[in-house]
């Protein structure tokens, strides 16, 4: 559905409507919090996060169920729009995915360590040391040329402290519910 909706927007050159846009936002446009993750700068940015969402599909869509990974995207799109608004007051304008990918590909691969503990291990490290990259030298060599334009790799970040977020509250949840049983 996602894909869809997504691909309806861009086609109608429909992203000045949905994007971020701090000004608007500050005159009460809220909902441009939540459907800045829904369209794109360009074909190219689209079909990167078009194809990172089916990767999310494809190796990690067993492991939760829908409820879970669309807890999942509310939380993550909540962590990266709250923390463009409050602690990235420079960023004008947003659009993308990127940040929700990076929430549920972590997610997913904290749930294949149940699964397939080497793999999940080895996908969680990746993750984290791509996101230490992108903290302490910006985005990775090519990925601006890929996407047509700038990345904003805070997104990321943001993006993945909602996704193990979900992950930690369904731990805890599980620790405590099994306590009381």
């Amino acid at each position: 559905m996602l894909i869809l909706v997504s691909c309806l927007l861009q086609t109608f050159d429909l992203v000045d409507r949905w994007r971020f846009d701090r000004q608007l936002v500050e005159q009460g446009a809220f909902w441009r919090l939540f459907s800045a993750h829904i369209v794109h700068l360009n074909w190219s940015h689209w079909l990167l996060n078009m194809a990172g969402l089916l990767i999310v599909a494809c190796f990690f869509s067993a492991h939760a169920n829908v409820k879970q990974w669309l807890l999942v995207v509310l939380v993550s799109a909540c962590v990266v729009s709250v923390g463009i608004w409050w602690w990235l007051s420079d960023i004008y304008y947003y659009v993308g995915l990127s940040g929700v990918l990076h929430g549920l590909f972590l997610y997913g691969a904290l749930r294949e360590i149940r699964f397939y503990p080497v793999s999940g291990y080895v996908l969680v490290v990746v993750l984290i040391t791509k996101l230490m990259w992108e903290f302490f030298y910006g985005a990775l060599p090519g990925s601006e040329d890929m996407a047509g334009g700038r990345v904003l790799t805070q997104a990321h970040l943001l993006g993945a402290i909602g996704g193990v977020s979900v992950w930690l509250v369904e731990k805890v949840y599980k620790i405590f519910s099994v306590k009381t049983s």
